[in-house]
């Protein structure tokens, strides 16, 4: 009886032990990438070169960020990287961390992304804008300058002076792409409109965008597009200040929807949404990762979008609004191409 009870108790062990054996298999199979790499979690690392309170640039790619954590169930992680020594140094302590994903937020990661991407070949690297591409880095190419044109044809339309002006951060190839859309939706419904170009010179100085906003508006100026990250918010205390001493002047707003930083300014924004992280992190999470460009445009599930500000939406004029719809539908339709843009559209 003796020997009989402990093969029964040794059988019931054993099968205890396969059926835990066989769970565990079983939710490995519905977990493959993270068992194939090991990890408890799937971690994401995102490099800024600002603080995440821009309220555009930077608090954009944190939005995605903290939109991966929530729909992917990733470890996440953040940090201010504005030199080219730092922004090394942040890629390398991350990916040395088992980190599998790490964005650098800007065309100027590319060479910090590729002195440390060869070192960590089971890291993947992705540059906001850029044409960096080798067998672990890529970059992500927003089509912002769509509904940055529409933005454009509304100050076109609606200009009392003729003069609209810009407000840059650095002056790269990522920012002027946006400026040559902005001008070219100007031009397409005001050939005689002057558009005139600032550069802060760095992407934090609040009190130099606010300079040289003010500095446009004593020249005429009435519609002014800033995209310089923090020191952008310069250039809408600058227009708020002039509205307060009864000048008609507005802005717009840049990479997401700012219209509660000025809500008596913005007009309407051009916005990169966070289902552009999202996507790109899936991708990287289910292994398929392949080094090319992952561009997004308008007509990709809404990846890039333009809307008003809802309290200002009466202020602009029905024939800029109809300009506005006619060329969106254009562009959606593949009809009209945007000035500025430096890719192919791809499904």
């Amino acid at each position: 009886m003796k020997q009989i009870r402990f093969r029964s108790r040794y059988g019931i062990a054993t099968y205890a032990l396969r059926l835990c054996l066989f769970a565990i298999g079983f939710m490995l199979i519905g977990y493959p990438y993270l068992y194939a790499k090991g990890q408890e979690k799937f971690k994401v690392a995102l490099l800024l070169p600002a603080s995440i309170t821009d309220g555009g640039w930077n608090a954009l790619a944190y939005d995605g960020l903290k939109a991966i954590e929530k729909e992917l169930g990733a470890k996440i992680s953040h940090v201010e990287s504005r030199t080219p020594t730092d922004q090394e140094a942040h890629f390398r302590d991350y990916a040395m961390d088992g980190y599998h994903l790490i964005f650098g937020h800007g065309y100027e990661y590319q060479d910090p992304a590729k002195s440390v991407a060869p070192d960590f070949p089971e890291t993947i690297f992705f540059t906001s804008s850029g044409n960096t591409v080798t067998d672990n880095i890529s970059p992500m190419v927003f089509g912002i300058e769509e509904p940055v044109y529409l933005l454009g044809i509304i100050a076109g339309s609606m200009t009392k002076t003729n003069k609209i002006g810009i407000v840059g951060g650095q002056n790269i190839p990522a920012i002027n792409s946006t400026f040559v859309a902005f001008e070219g939706g100007v031009k397409s419904v005001n050939p005689d409109a002057e558009v005139r170009r600032a550069y802060v010179g760095n992407w934090e100085d609040i009190g130099k965008g606010k300079e040289l906003a003010l500095a446009q508006i004593n020249e005429g100026i009435d519609f002014i597009f800033p995209n310089a990250d923090v020191a952008g918010l310069g250039a809408f205390q600058a227009v708020e200040i002039a509205q307060a001493e009864g000048k008609v002047v507005y802005t717009f707003g840049a990479y997401r929807d700012q219209s509660e930083i000025s809500a008596t300014t913005i007009l309407a924004n051009a916005i990169i949404t966070p289902k552009v992280f999202v996507h790109v992190a899936k991708i990287v999470m289910e292994d398929a990762f392949k080094p090319q460009p992952y561009v997004f445009s308008m007509d990709t599930d809404e990846a890039i979008t333009f809307v008003y500000n809802s309290a200002l939406k009466d202020k602009v004029s029905e024939a800029a609004q109809k300009a506005v719809e006619e060329a969106k539908t254009k562009i959606l339709a593949g009809e009209l191409e945007v000035p500025g843009l430096n890719f192919d559209k791809k499904d």
